[in-house]
This record gives structure tokens, C-alpha cells and sequence, in this order.
């Protein structure tokens, strides 16, 4: 799997002396940058600057450690004048690293599933939409006790269901071909809890555990499907729209997600917004992104999940995906330097 990304050219990073958070702007320019990439990272950056990221940076906890309004108002004016390439973002910003103990870059995608708006013999599986009543419910009281009211759309498959409950959004599919969007819609308040995790401690997978691996173990092991999936008791409700289905899915923050650009990350530390950059340590590569989304299983300052897209091809980079990580976040440099 290839992205195209900043290349780092050193095997470490060197700290500013004013500050030992924040990585001396003169020494990224031993980082190569692939310009197309970051074009697309401007792109999505001038969308949050211009709806989302100012309000969501002031009402954050960490305000203003990561800029000030004024600053970030200057930092997006340029953004609307100024040539945005690798000169742009030494000249702008600098990388500030808010924990240097390495954590998990994983992927996220948006999956397909079969789905009706009649309840038949094939299609008998429920997409809920939110209902307050279901709260602090585990998932094996929702499914056994749900409302028809509640009942969006009907599938024809629990465990592609489970696992666009994990993604948090995707596209149903009609047997007419026609499609739906499947938007996120809230949540049960139960902690989220990886399967995976279960699946290894009990030693029912030999080899590597990742989303295609326990997706054939579930297949081949139906007796006991229901039982591994109720461990994790967080249910995933939903919103459907018949429109804009060729619309990437919407993350938290309120807009269309960008493959390769969005990323999940724990909002207790960041806003949503933030501009990023991915370093994968082992590769020595570092990735520019923004803060769009979140995820029940998404914890931590070095903790983050990268969108992939739709279809086969996302899921597998997506399923596959697993780095070691470090996370920067792209803060303004002092304009009265």
C-alpha cells in the first residue's frame, strides 16, 4: 500500500529549544513533500477553516495551546491568497507533538451492504434509528427487543451489519441496484469493545487477527456468530437518505470525509478540524491530515484511524492497515515573529 506522503529524509526529529513541544521549522526542510498530496491537504483544510475549525478550537479544552483565534483567522486568510505548496506550510506552521510514546495508525472505510425497505424472508435484520428508550441497552437486549416504529431498512446479513455498526456510516444497496445512504445516528452509550481482542485472548484465530480474518472465522463458525459479536454491547444507530449517494460519509465534525486526508481521532485531545501530520514510524513517512472524525476505539494522543474510501479496495487497505504512530499537530507560527 502507497500514499503518497512527506517523505522524512532523518531517522529522528529535532526538538525547538523554546519549547519542548514543538519541532524546529528550519529543520523540515530536510522532509521531502509530494506536492500532490498536499494539495488535497489544503483543500480540505480551506473547507474547515471556512465552517468548522475556529468555534470548535475555542470551545476545546486545550485552547489556545494549539493557536489562538487570531492567529488561525491569519493562518486561513492566507490560505485564500497565498500559493499553498511545501513553502506555505514551513512558512505557516510549525509541528507541535503532544506525547512522544508511539501509538496505532489503523484504517477506516465506508462499507456496502444488501439492504430492503420491506421486511422478507432474506432481509429480516434491522438498521435502528436512534431511540433515547435503548440507551445503556447491550446490544443483545436491542436486537431482541427492538421497536418496528424504530426499524429503518432491513439487511440480509448480521455480520456486515456488526461491522458497518464499527465503521460508523455506509451505502445500502437495494436489489433493484438502486443505493441509500447509511449515516451514523447515534449510539447505545455502552463502551465499545474489539472482538478482535476477544478472538485472540481466547485463542479461536491462528495467525494474524484483522477485519478479514474475523469476518471468515464469524462465517464458518455461525453456532456461535451472536455469541462474539454480543461482546461488544455498543450499538450503532442510524439515519438513512435516499440523496447524495455518491458522497463520501459524513464525520463528526459535520462534513464529507476526503480518503486519505480524514482522519478519526480522540477528541479529548484534539479538535475537530485540526490539521495533523501522520508519522509512521517505521516507514519514516509522514502523512498531512485533518481532524474530522472520531471513534468509540479511538483513544489516546497517538491513536488514529484513517479514512480509505468505499468498496473492496478501501476495505482492504483499511482491514490491513496497522502502523505504528506518532501524531503532530500543524499549529500557527507567531506572526509578530
Amino acid at each position: 500500500m502507497i500514499f503518497k506522503v512527506l517523505v522524512l529524509s532523518l531517522v529522528f526529529l529535532f526538538k525547538d529549544t523554546n519549547s519542548e513541544n514543538l519541532i524546529n521549522t528550519n529543520k523540515l526542510l530536510k522532509y521531502n513533500l509530494v506536492e500532490g498530496d498536499i494539495n488535497k491537504f489544503f483543500k480540505s483544510l480551506k473547507k474547515v477553516c471556512e465552517k468548522k475549525l475556529l468555534q470548535n478550537l475555542q470551545k476545546h479544552p486545550s485552547y489556545p495551546s494549539l493557536g489562538t483565534a487570531n492567529q488561525w483567522k491569519l493562518v486561513c486568510n492566507n490560505l485564500k491568497t497565498k500559493a499553498l505548496n511545501k513553502s506555505f506550510l514551513l512558512q505557516n506552521f510549525r509541528f507541535k507533538e503532544l506525547s512522544d510514546k508511539v501509538g496505532i495508525l489503523t484504517g477506516y472505510y465506508e462499507p456496502e451492504i444488501m439492504v430492503s425497505f420491506k421486511k422478507t424472508k432474506k432481509f429480516n435484520i434491522p438498521l435502528l434509528k436512534y431511540n433515547k428508550d435503548y440507551e445503556m441497552l447491550e446490544r443483545k437486549k436491542i436486537e431482541s427487543n427492538f421497536r418496528m416504529e424504530d426499524v429503518l431498512i432491513w439487511t440480509n446479513d448480521k455480520i456486515d451489519l456488526f461491522f458497518l455498526q464499527i465503521q460508523g456510516s455506509g451505502i445500502g444497496t437495494l436489489e433493484n441496484k438502486k443505493q441509500v445512504k447509511i449515516n451514523y445516528g447515534g449510539n447505545n452509550k455502552k463502551k465499545y469493545s474489539s472482538i478482535g481482542k476477544f478472538l485472540k485472548k481466547k485463542k479461536l484465530i491462528k495467525g494474524e487477527i484483522n477485519l478479514f480474518s474475523i469476518k471468515k472465522f464469524l462465517r464458518q463458525n455461525p453456532d456461535i456468530t451472536d455469541q462474539i459479536l454480543n461482546q461488544n454491547e455498543r450499538y450503532i444507530f442510524f439515519d438513512i437518505n435516499k440523496k447524495n449517494t455518491k458522497k463520501s460519509s459524513v464525520g463528526s465534525i459535520g462534513l464529507n470525509l476526503s480518503p486519505y486526508t480524514s482522519v478519526a481521532i480522540d477528541k479529548k485531545y484534539y479538535p475537530l478540524g485540526m490539521p495533523l501530520v501522520l508519522h509512521k514510524v517505521s516507514e519514516k513517512k509522514l502523512l498531512p491530515v485533518i481532524s474530522m472524525d472520531t471513534g468509540g476505539a479511538i483513544i489516546g494522543k497517538n491513536r488514529a484511524d484513517l479514512f480509505t474510501g468505499r468498496g473492496v479496495a478501501a476495505e482492504k487497505i483499511a482491514g490491513e492497515l496497522k502502523k505504528k504512530l506518532l501524531i503532530y499537530v500543524l499549529v500557527p507560527k507567531d506572526y509578530n515573529d
